[in-house]
């Protein structure tokens, strides 16, 4: 198993989006697969390359208690740990065949990443996941969250309607399946650790600050 959970946190190579020249061409998804899929892989990922510690969480966007976690605790482990170079960290995908439209909303998410645009999107659809999860026609709605965020609709469209980014979500649930993880939210941290649920601040200021302190990292606040 912890070879797996290595695979996880190692599931992309880089953490920073290759930004295109222009705002007018950062908004077009590409169709590509490949680039599409690339961009989309770096998209999800937030912090330097050179933090001591990655965190990566296993997720799905119409979990509730993965909403919960968003809106209590990750705004404070970003501020506290992702800002300041302590963490990097990688958002999973795991979507619940019990939730309709999970895998629709991951991919949604993963073709807004396609134009580094996966955090905004991601909030996007926690902070409204009463509006598209009980909705007849999400799509729609996916449509007009990536018009906010500037993303041109068409292809962002084509890349949602046409499942382009699916490759990336099945590999996601393959690695996360064979690492017999089988609940959202899920956090491994450092390789080492596990935290299971919608864990508060404190529980993740514990955790991270002891795995620093082993890495020989000050506080150098």
């Amino acid at each position: 198993m912890g070879r797996v959970l290595a695979t996880l946190a190692t599931i992309t190579l880089l953490g920073c989006v290759v930004e295109a020249e222009s705002a007018q061409e950062r908004s077009i998804v590409p169709n590509d697969m490949r680039i599409a899929g690339e961009r989309a892989d770096k998209g999800r990922i937030k912090g330097s390359d050179d933090a001591p510690i990655r965190i990566v969480e296993i997720s799905d966007f119409q979990c509730p208690f993965c909403r919960q976690f968003y809106k209590e605790t990750l705004g404070k482990v970003d501020s506290a740990y992702i800002e300041t170079g302590k963490v990097n960290y990688l958002w999973v995908s795991y979507a619940n065949p019990g939730h309709g439209q999970a895998f629709s909303s991951s991919e949604a998410a993963f073709c807004a990443g396609a134009v580094g645009k996966f955090w905004p999107m991601h909030d996007i659809l926690f902070e409204r996941q009463d509006e598209w999860s009980g909705s007849s026609d999400p799509y729609s709605l996916f449509l007009k969250y990536a018009e906010e965020i500037n993303i041109d609709q068409e292809s962002f469209g084509t890349c949602v309607r046409n499942s382009l980014l699916a490759p990336l979500l099945i590999r996601d649930h393959t690695t996360v399946t064979r690492a017999g993880i089988s609940s959202t939210p899920y956090f491994i941290l450092a390789d080492s650790v596990a935290l299971r649920g919608a864990a508060d601040f404190s529980t993740f200021s514990d955790a991270i600050d002891t795995l620093l302190v082993i890495k020989g990292v000050r506080d150098q606040n």
